[in-house]
């Protein structure tokens, strides 16, 4: 058995570091002590979704900023993060989920698959599916996988980091209220046809565009009940995950139907 405490957060929009949501985060982290912390979607700099049409100078700061935010991590004092990023990747706009440890610093482990096309969400305009997909990686004992907010709506993906043996699915989001209730229900089903734990974490509150979130990180355990969430009074949650918990559940229903 490995036991490992995991933190999720409901993250201000456009977090830089050195700001007060910045200092305020590495407070509450250094006062929970978890091994391992899950970002937001693009945490770094604006929404930039909101707006239709692709800008150029827009997404060349967006890059800047999260790549300032990305090393500026291990202010965070916590030894792995996982989150995503905005990175040009083969000739390609991409959202690209990473994992970074304080014993190896960062690795690239995902590019959202599954682009939304809607008001306050026209991704398709910014960003494209990479070619990297679906990586497992090592985070202390935790056999980890990601799923980038939209990609959780496709169960395939959960199943088979089942079937590879993961531990923990990470989901950083970028939700809007109007729709909490389904990507609540879609984390509960990510966990129940894995077996994983899932940890989520969001933007909270509203942008500089006027673009509201949903807040609301939660973790999830393998039977699919939410075993730790934030709120307005209580920014990060933490729960400490039990990898027996998630061997056992691996082999029973449904993760043990044959497709």
């Amino acid at each position: 058995m490995a036991i490992c405490r995991v933190a999720v957060g409901e993250i201000a929009p456009e977090l830089s570091p050195g700001s007060q949501a910045w200092t305020d985060l590495i407070r509450d982290l250094e006062r929970l002590q978890p091994d391992l912390f899950v970002l937001n979607e693009l945490p770094f700099g604006p929404w930039l979704a909101a707006r239709p049409g692709y800008d150029r100078d827009a997404w060349r700061a967006c890059v800047a900023a999260h790549e300032q935010g990305v090393a500026a991590v291990h202010e965070l004092g916590v030894p792995t993060v996982l989150g995503s990023r905005a990175v040009d990747l083969d000739g390609r706009r991409c959202n690209q989920g990473f994992i970074w440890r304080h014993a190896a610093g960062l690795e690239a482990i995902h590019t959202k698959q599954h682009l939304p096309r809607s008001p306050g969400y026209w991704e398709t305009s910014w960003t494209q599916p990479g070619r990297q997909r679906f990586q497992l990686s090592q985070a202390g004992p935790l056999r980890v996988g990601m799923l980038i907010c939209t990609d959780i709506m496709f169960n395939e993906h959960a199943r088979q980091y089942g079937r590879d043996g993961v531990d923990l699915i990470v989901v950083p989001r970028a939700t809007p209220p109007l729709v909490s209730h389904q990507f609540e229900v879609a984390l509960q089903m990510t966990a129940i046809v894995s077996g994983c734990y899932v940890a989520s974490s969001d933007r909270r509150g509203t942008d500089s565009a006027g673009e509201a979130f949903a807040g609301r990180g939660c973790i999830i355990n393998p039977i699919g009940q939410t075993v730790a969430a934030t709120s307005f009074f209580s920014r990060v949650a933490v729960h400490d995950i039990d990898t027996d918990f998630v061997r056992g559940q691996q082999q029973r229903y449904p993760c043990n139907v044959i497709d």
